[in-house]
């Protein structure tokens, strides 16, 4: 069974797969231009408009997305993650900005070169929203570097992808039957987290193979096998470790990975906890009942993972304040 019949079975699954959760959420203008290239020799398509008259689609083309994404270089990390280990300070941290928040809210904290850890419910089950994008990125430079996916293949935008679009299509200018590559498709799916081309994208991987890579890297309730994509903090917390640590894939592999999550447009939750100017690299994702965000930030302390997941609609200012949080406390405790 395809995968956008497993993951994808509703409308709301849809909706709840893609990080703003409406075109709403788009900046106002995007970063640049798309450069289309030669027409696929495809027939012309016709067909009627309201008012009876023809109208003439223009022909699928192969577009090219690389005004979408550059290589934004990221710091360096740690040769070896350091094992988490329970700090009070860093607790209290977390504990405090938690304490206004009305709402659930689940959080983990990584420090990556010294293990510094804190966690609130962390073990709590939610909606992942488009936080599952960052688990396909990785099962596809995964499979890049062992050799069974050619980055560079072309593929087709079929009308069974393109359903799931909530307005992302049409800031990259692609339309049904237009051609793309893999590439591509990553850079899509993550930088204004397109669900069109994840559901592609896992079509080409295989969602099982998607799933094993959780399990690899001890992700244990993160799933893309189950309707409503059930995650955790920690599971994301282990995900996005995973990616930091290159776990599977090439340094080069890795600092892509990083640099493309790097240029994600959403930019309320962790984001704006920290100081502008800060590098860091993450997965947001937002619906009905799930605001969430998960990255890698290169703090004053040293580079942390820090995964912060509400059960708000648009709760971005509860993650931002977590995120300041965490940052002042290793500000003041390097």
């Amino acid at each position: 069974m395809r995968i956008f019949v497993t993951v994808i079975l509703s409308l709301s699954a849809i909706i709840a797969a893609c990080g703003g959760g409406s075109s709403d959420d788009l900046p106002p203008a995007v970063l640049g231009e798309p450069v289309v290239m030669s027409p696929v020799p495809t027939p012309l398509s016709v067909s009627s408009g309201p008012s009876s008259s023809p109208t003439v689609t223009r022909q699928p083309v192969l577009v090219s997305l690389d005004w979408l994404a550059g290589s934004v270089a990221v710091p360096g990390l740690p040769s070896g993650i350091t094992a988490p280990k329970s700090d009070a300070g860093l607790q209290n941290a977390v504990n405090s900005a938690l304490s206004g928040f009305d709402g659930k809210a689940s959080v983990v904290v990584h420090n990556l070169a010294d293990g510094r850890y804190a966690a609130s419910g962390e073990s709590e089950i939610y909606y992942a929203a488009s936080t599952f994008k960052a688990a396909v990125l990785l099962e596809a430079y995964r499979q890049r570097d062992a050799g069974s996916l050619d980055f560079a293949k072309i593929v087709t935008v079929e009308e069974k992808y393109a359903v799931n679009d909530l307005g992302t299509l049409e800031y990259l200018e692609i339309k049904v039957g237009d051609q793309i590559t893999i590439s591509d498709v990553v850079r899509g799916m993550i930088v204004v987290s397109d669900t069109s081309l994840a559901t592609l994208l896992i079509d080409q991987l295989g969602s099982n193979n998607v799933d094993a890579a959780l399990r690899s890297i001890g992700a244990t309730v993160m799933t893309i096998n189950d309707r409503d994509l059930p995650t955790t903090a920690l599971d994301l917390a282990q995900l996005m470790t995973a990616i930091a640590a290159g776990q599977g894939v090439t340094p080069a592999s890795r600092d892509e990975m990083l640099s493309l999550l790097a240029q994600e447009w959403f930019r309320e939750g962790v984001v704006a906890g920290v100081p502008e100017g800060t590098t860091l690299a993450h997965k947001s994702g937002r619906f009905d009942a799930a605001t969430h965000d998960a990255a890698v930030v290169w703090g004053p302390g040293g580079p942390y993972v820090i995964t912060v997941l509400t059960d708000g609609s648009g709760a971005w200012a509860p993650i931002a304040a977590i995120s300041a949080a965490v940052w002042q406390y290793f500000e003041t405790s390097p």
